[in-house]
């Protein structure tokens, strides 16, 4: 009989977690895959660091293939774009489709089976829900790593202005109102005061 295979959509916080429990958990008894698009587990909370230069994104980003080859844990690097949950045609067992996001393997087809499903894939990025909003827009952002390493680059440059005598202003907030991550925001205000005057460029 073969075992049963539970997939983990999503590698972040709850997706790695999930998976690195059930292993634990289950052992050998069943086979812990995990598909996600990206090749490396982001710190997400430690991001407000990176966003004030204090950490570089090598310190809170961590590659997934090493852990889950060691763990014992299938990895995937793909996006799953459609779910069926009853098989397909004459095929009932559950499966989802996915594209690979390997490098030099962009694009190609995958089919996992599985018998039992998490759903860990967490938020998705929604800047467009306030017009102008977003690294692509007028703003700044440090909802990952590459994003915060940016805002790091936009303090220096703000920075090395108010030292020429260029006041500057700050807005920090969360953009739309149903975004849930007034936390870091207030996190990264703290950081952000504390760094001005690091650097001699908080007062007034």
């Amino acid at each position: 009989m073969s075992r049963p295979r539970v997939v983990v959509l999503g590698a972040g916080v709850a997706g790695h977690t999930s998976a690195s429990f059930l292993k634990r958990w289950l052992g050998d008894q069943a086979e812990v895959i995990v598909v996600s698009p990206r090749p490396d587990y982001n710190w997400i909370p430690s991001n407000i660091w990176v966003g004030v230069g204090l950490l570089k994104p090598s310190q809170v980003l961590f590659p997934l293939s090493p852990i889950y080859e060691r763990e014992g844990i299938t990895f995937h690097q793909a996006r799953a774009t459609v779910l069926h949950p009853e098989g397909h045609g004459e095929d009932l067992k559950p499966f989802l489709e996915a594209e690979s996001t390997l490098e030099g393997h962009e694009g190609e087809a995958l089919k996992v089976p599985y018998d039992f499903l998490v759903n860990a894939t967490g938020p998705k990025l929604a800047f467009e829900a306030t017009p102008g909003l977003g690294p692509k827009g007028h703003s700044l952002s440090v909802c990952t790593a590459p994003h915060a390493e940016e805002a790091s680059r936009a303090l220096d440059e703000a920075v090395e202005r108010m030292k020429r005598g260029e006041r500057q202003r700050f807005l920090v907030g969360t953009g739309h109102g149903t975004c849930t991550c007034q936390g870091a925001a207030f996190e990264y205000i703290v950081n952000l005061e504390f760094e001005l005057r690091a650097r001699g460029a908080g007062q007034g």
